[in-house]
């Protein structure tokens, strides 16, 4: 091929890549049939040191609380009340934290080669999300697909900014680490968890459904959700501000029997509040009612206080403890206790956080087995683009 030939074919492909390539501006994307294309998402990765009350261990991976994801969301407006819209939301978490087994690193112990701590992670994107929606300004808003139900996050109400390290009421990392009896020896391990025998209730997460929610009146927005497999729910939110207050608040119930061998239904809710002066408040409840003769009802219920002050100028530094009691989740009479501290230091100009948290777990139960405290700190970053 000639010089003159070479030349044609990159002015011929230039041209042809000018055309086809979409317009991008601050992350949209314009793709010429009067829609948008957003582009977004984040990596959250940290240090996870992990005391069972007989052996350590520590692992650096995603932390599941908020773990790396990547979105891509399209809208579209019908008329000036009318507006359609996609989502597709997929995760990778590389040595997904809440995967972290002290025992896993022991060749000799029957529970080696979890992940966690094994230096490795998912090989595949998990989906989130894959719904599309419209949206009304009058009627609200009709979702169908994969996504959160109307239930989802009205256990985790919170106006803190330390969620990424503390703030009670939410699973945490750590949910597969074991929980050591007294009599263990410290190369033993069993098979009961510290994520068998908490909950939040949050809802039913994110699943395939008929979502629809009201426009928001007053502060108040009811949803609810008809999910695939004949489960269902409803849930109110609220949000508003009195004087200096900003109040904010859920409730759901979530009807289960038909996906679930183990429950019938729950309810959760929770409230936060916030003063301008940066102290703010939150607490929780719920319960869950169990399949089966004799079984006594999951309940579950968490306080917290954080404060949210502006000591820097890189962005507002939070601070969050609380106390969280779950009773029954596994058997009668059981009683799983947390307490909860962090810290929070956001970026505000390049979408950051830095944090720092340190939880302290007991557990018992109605037999005579001694049950060793656990500890675990969390150090890492979140960044959004």
């Amino acid at each position: 091929m000639n010089i003159k030939t070479t030349l044609k074919t990159s002015v011929a492909a230039a041209a042809l890549f000018a055309v086809a390539v979409p317009s991008v501006e601050a992350g949209t994307v314009s793709n010429g049939n009067g829609n948008s294309v957003t582009l977004s998402g984040q990596v959250s990765k940290a240090i996870f040191y992990v005391d069972d009350g007989k052996d350590t261990s520590t692992a650096i991976g995603d932390n599941d609380n908020s773990g790396s994801r990547f979105r891509i969301l399209g809208s579209g407006k019908v008329n000036e009340a009318l507006s359609v819209g996609t989502a597709l939301e997929v995760e990778f978490q590389d040595n997904a934290l809440n995967n972290m087994t002290v025992d896993d690193a022991n060749a000799a112990s029957a529970n080696s080669g979890a992940n966690g701590n094994s230096g490795f992670g998912q090989s595949s994107f998990t989906q989130r999300r894959m719904e599309a929606y419209f949206n009304h300004k009058q009627f609200g808003k009709l979702s169908i697909g994969q996504g959160p139900t109307a239930s989802d996050g009205t256990a985790e109400v919170s106006l803190s900014g330390a969620g990424m390290a503390a703030g009670g009421g939410f699973l945490f990392n750590g949910d597969n680490v074991k929980i050591r009896t007294s009599n263990q020896a410290n190369n033993a391990f069993g098979a009961v968890t510290w994520g068998s025998r908490t909950t939040n209730l949050d809802g039913g997460s994110r699943s395939d459904r008929v979502r629809y929610d009201t426009p928001t009146f007053a502060g108040f927005q009811v949803s609810t959700s008809a999910i695939s497999g004949g489960a269902g729910d409803v849930a109110v939110r609220y949000s508003g501000k009195f004087g200096g207050v900003a109040v904010k608040g859920a409730a759901s119930y979530y009807n289960q029997s038909s996906l679930s061998t183990t429950f019938e239904d729950q309810y959760v809710m929770s409230v936060a509040a916030e003063h301008d002066s940066g102290l703010n408040v939150r607490g929780q409840y719920g319960e869950a009612t169990k399949k089966g003769t004799n079984l006594d009802d999951i309940k579950i219920w968490s306080i917290g206080v954080g404060y949210d002050a502006s000591l820097t100028s890189l962005g507002t530094t939070s601070f969050a403890a609380s106390y969280t009691r779950n009773d029954n989740v596994s058997a009668n009479d059981d009683e799983a206790t947390y307490y909860d501290f962090g810290v929070n230091q956001a970026i505000s100009d390049v979408g950051t956080e830095l944090y720092l948290g340190v939880t302290f777990l007991e557990f018992d139960d109605a037999g005579a087995t001694n049950y060793e405290d656990a500890m675990w700190v969390l150090a890492g970053t979140r960044i959004k683009f």
